[in-house]
């Protein structure tokens, strides 16, 4: 239960982004890169200063690393792009469709038993995913397609992220995975930066992009990592619905944004289905140990 409740207050402060990203005018893909390069740098010098710069070898499962990488800069660059066009409310909800693929395709590619607890959590959490998308965004507009478009890419890729990470979890050490993760993907997205319009902060926007790179991306990508090897991927991904509605609540209360009441039942809904979680479904090791039994 603890590391379930640990996953779920990770996931809320991941509300913090959304807000972060609103309140920059800087572009998806800068805003990405530097998200990226800020968490790689931090990582790196914690490890140099604990005189640990061995942990960034990594000495097999090279091919899968690349992968993992390679979407995390596609999720993140479609996320915030989605932000951008259709606010907060709409790109995290249309994104994390992504759990419900996790939750159907995980046991089929990792050592995972299909968790009853997260078919039953399904049920609420996709009931107040719907009604957020239905409502037709935060302040009940229009979605442009595009927008849908780059949320199913998000989507996408965060399934390949969460299982191709999930597989890397037993192999290598979650400061190492979470290094490369930030520099493959930093390598990944930087020739097309030249396409990004501007390219740097504003003097008042510096400070949040720091949080953004080193709390939010470098601090909080190495704890997920960690947490992504004690839970399952299926829990993993139906507890992340609690940063969307975590974003819904910070960007009204923060900056302002309305959101009806489609947002605030289906936020009630998904909370329910993180409760379930948090509560019934056990460890990833317990699981397994379930798994092991049965057969």
């Amino acid at each position: 239960m603890r590391w379930n409740l640990a996953v779920a207050g990770l996931a809320t402060s991941w509300g913090f982004i959304s807000v972060i990203v609103v309140g920059v005018t800087l572009g998806p893909l800068p805003l990405t890169l530097f998200r990226l390069v800020l968490a790689a740098i931090a990582l790196a010098a914690l490890l140099a200063v604990r005189g640990r710069l061995d942990l960034l070898r990594v000495p097999g499962h090279r091919g899968l690393l690349v992968v993992s990488g390679l979407a995390l800069a596609v999720h993140w660059w479609a996320y915030f792009e989605t932000i951008k066009l259709a606010g907060a409310a709409v790109a995290n909800f249309v994104v994390y469709t992504a759990p419900i693929l996790v939750a159907l395709v995980a046991p089929f590619v990792l050592p995972e038993a299909r968790s009853r607890v997260v078919l039953a959590a399904l049920v609420p959490g996709v009931g107040g995913l719907a009604l957020i998308a239905f409502a037709g965004g935060a302040g009940g507009g229009h979605v442009r397609p595009l927008a849908l478009a780059t949320g199913g890419v998000g989507a996408a890729s965060y399934v390949v992220l969460v299982l191709s990470t999930k597989g890397l979890t037993a192999r290598l050490p979650a400061i190492t995975i979470t290094f490369w993760n930030c520099a493959i993907a930093t390598v990944a997205l930087l020739p097309f930066l030249p396409t990004a319009g501007r390219v740097l902060p504003h003097a008042d926007e510096w400070p949040w992009v720091v949080l953004l790179g080193v709390v939010f991306t470098g601090l909080s990508g190495f704890l997920y990592i960690s947490l992504l090897g004690r839970v399952t991927a299926q829990a993993m991904g139906i507890l992340s619905y609690i940063e969307p509605v975590s974003a819904a609540l910070l960007t009204w209360a923060i900056l302002g944004q309305a959101f009806g009441w489609q947002v605030a039942v289906g936020g009630v809904l998904v909370v329910a289905a993180g409760t379930l979680i948090v509560v019934f479904e056990p460890a990833a090791a317990d699981a397994l140990t379930q798994e092991q039994l049965v057969t």
